[in-house]
């Protein structure tokens, strides 16, 4: 199935305000990403997405949108998966929805992985929490932290540091 051009603008425009963007997802569309997402906040508060199902788009719709997002590459069934994906990451980035420390620390935020996390009890089976984390130490918790970050991108993600 081909989404027709006449029905896809014309709903396009019966929504889209001067502040509107509007998006197809699609596989050859750019990578979104955590820096992708908090620049369409930025951009805007009015965003549009348009899911394409099977075979996609009319080409002349692409004259009428802001341009195409892909999640990855692969392809899936319909664009709905990756609206709610795109949705669920660009939320994070509206003031008052999570905590603006939340955010800040994720991963990718600063190009590297999240580091580990841990909860009682202090020793599981033998597994312990890492002293440090029990310190009390708030600079070496941090510091910690850090090495623990670039470790695991290090050793999960290593194309992230390059």
């Amino acid at each position: 199935m081909v989404l027709m051009c006449e029905p896809v603008v014309r709903a396009i425009e019966a929504v889209k305000d001067d502040d509107a963007l509007v998006y197809l997802l699609t596989p050859q569309g750019i990578t979104f990403n955590n820096d992708v997402a908090e620049q369409i906040v930025k951009k805007t508060k009015h965003l549009i997405l348009i899911c394409g199902h099977y075979e996609g788009f009319d080409e002349r719709i692409l004259n009428f949108v802001d341009g195409e997002i892909s999640i990855g590459d692969y392809v899936l069934t319909g664009g709905e998966l990756p609206a709610l994906v795109i949705l669920d990451t660009i939320s994070r980035f509206i003031p008052g929805v999570i905590k603006e420390d939340s955010y800040l620390n994720d991963s990718f935020k600063d190009g590297l992985l999240d580091y580990p996390m841990y909860t009682k009890p202090r020793d599981f089976r033998g597994l312990k929490v890492p002293d440090i984390l029990l310190s009390g130490d708030h600079a070496k918790i941090d510091e910690y932290r850090h090495n623990e970050k670039l470790r695991v991108t290090k050793e999960k993600r290593p194309d992230l540091l390059k």
